[in-house]
């Protein structure tokens, strides 16, 4: 038996999460995905893609942790644009990554719900490997993504890996 890759576009997740008022438990999202594999933990290769600010201290903790965790971590700086607008994208960099891997694994686990990976599924399950995608929960994940891939996990669903930064009536409406 092959690898299984475990791709997580970390900035997706992140907005999604914080936006409503919440945090994810990346260790315990790792434990989910070994159990839900049914495999060992030396099956796996993780590698988390993280873009952050040069002076974001929240980030680098971030980073840390993931490293900590047994992540291999792609981080990249972002770029500010001249409207002053941030550019934190890295999408080319995990399709790079899974294509540079694909002849070494058997299956494909992308975290994400960005309906921008869509071509990047087709192309690897062309390829004849299997592709799992643990989107960010219902209304966070592109349909085309979850029609696409072989299985679909919801992130919110999976047991402890979404916690409340704040209870809900403390947030502002």
């Amino acid at each position: 038996m092959g690898l299984i890759g475990v791709f997580l576009d970390v900035q997706n997740i992140q907005e999604t999460f914080e936006r409503q008022g919440k945090e994810v438990r990346y260790d315990v999202l790792k434990r989910n995905i070994i159990i839900l594999g049914k495999r060992e933990e030396e099956d796996y290769k993780f590698i988390a893609f993280v873009p952050y600010k040069r002076d974001d201290e929240r980030r680098q903790r971030l980073i840390d942790a993931l490293s900590f965790q047994g992540y291999r971590v792609v981080a990249k700086q972002t770029r500010e644009r001249l409207d002053g607008s941030i550019k934190a994208n890295m999408d080319i960099e995990i399709t790079l990554e899974v294509l540079s891997m694909v002849n070494y694994l058997d299956e494909i686990i992308l975290v994400t719900g960005d309906g921008d990976f869509v071509p990047l599924v087709d192309y690897v399950s062309k390829l004849g490997k299997r592709v799992i995608i643990i989107g960010l929960g219902r209304g966070y994940t592109s349909v085309e993504l979850i029609r696409a891939c072989d299985e679909y996990y919801n992130m919110d669903e999976m047991e402890g890996v979404i916690k409340e930064i704040y209870p809900s009536s403390m947030r502002e409406e």
